[in-house]
């Protein structure tokens, strides 16, 4: 009795080693893999911006007397992006700080921690980088270079011609879409994803940041297109398959149709009855029915 509690317990620790081994080493694996597979994406947001608060801003902060341009000299961009790493810092630990929001703390650390707080060491900004609405001039560019490649000459002077017209509007071209902040910690980044209800504004825009898609993954000409845009294009496409479908069953019925009707003019005959009906006869009423019709 005793040689089998004693084998038994001998069993259940080597099991319990092998799993907790097996679990450890499974940790580590995953580890070594989100190492490997960090991607700026992970650190990063987006943060959504209308012309009318960068317009606002410039007028009444960049240019204002003693504003970053007169006392300075700074580029807007530049300007613009220390203000903004400043106010995202100083807003977004607010809110992380604010009671009602601990949530996101458990949401990133766990329920089951302690001292969530002391584990996040504040928000850094380590980067901005901004986006403009500046496909048209992409576009023309693009075809510029064609012209060249073919020396096509008069084509490129024509194509200079229309980028020297969008240069025209150059406040259009300059002025910023969306922002994408990426932190020094990806911890910034998670808990910037997950705030919403906040009463802040940054730049006359909401305090509110999008998952970013990686970098690698974004076709940065095709930004211009709307919600609105990829609507009409879905419902185009659904219009085309409708009508792929339309024409489909129309073909199928009318070859339903058709098949139905040639098996009217020729159906299907039990040949044993035929042989049985007339015996040795067959041919000769064949012949017959032949000559006949």
């Amino acid at each position: 009795m005793a040689m089998a509690v004693g084998v038994a317990t001998l069993i259940a620790f080597l099991f319990t080693v092998s799993v907790r081994f097996m679990y450890q080493g499974g940790k580590i694996q995953m580890i070594e893999w989100d190492c490997s597979t960090v991607t700026a994406g992970d650190y990063t947001v987006e943060f959504p911006m209308k012309a009318d608060g960068y317009l606002k801003w410039r007028d009444d902060v960049y240019e204002a007397a003693g504003g970053p341009m007169e006392a300075r000299g700074e580029a807007p961009a530049y300007a613009l992006k220390k203000q903004m790493s400043q106010e995202i810092e100083a807003k977004l630990d607010a809110w992380i700080a604010d009671q009602d929001n601990s949530w996101a703390l458990e949401a990133l650390y766990g329920s089951s921690k302690k001292n969530k707080k002391s584990q996040y060491g504040g928000t850094k900004v380590a980067d901005i980088v901004f986006s403009f609405a500046n496909s048209r001039l992409i576009e023309a560019l693009r075809a510029r270079g064609a012209t060249i490649a073919a020396q096509d000459f008069d084509a490129m002077r024509e194509k200079e011609v229309e980028i020297n017209d969008l240069f025209q509007d150059f406040d259009a071209l300059t002025t910023p879409t969306a922002a994408f902040i990426t932190f020094e910690t990806d911890d910034s980044a998670v808990l910037a994803d997950l705030v919403k209800g906040s009463h802040e504004t940054l730049i006359g825009n909401e305090f509110k940041f999008d998952k970013c898609s990686e970098p690698t993954d974004i076709i940065w000409e095709n930004r211009h297109f709307t919600n609105w845009d990829y609507i009409k294009r879905q419902a185009l496409a659904y219009v085309v398959i409708a009508f792929l479908l339309f024409g489909s069953f129309v073909l199928v019925y009318w070859i339903s149709a058709v098949s139905a009707e040639m098996a009217a003019v020729y159906p299907p005959t039990d040949c044993d009855s035929l042989k049985i009906a007339y015996g040795t006869k067959l041919q000769d009423y064949a012949i017959k029915d032949f000559d006949f019709t």
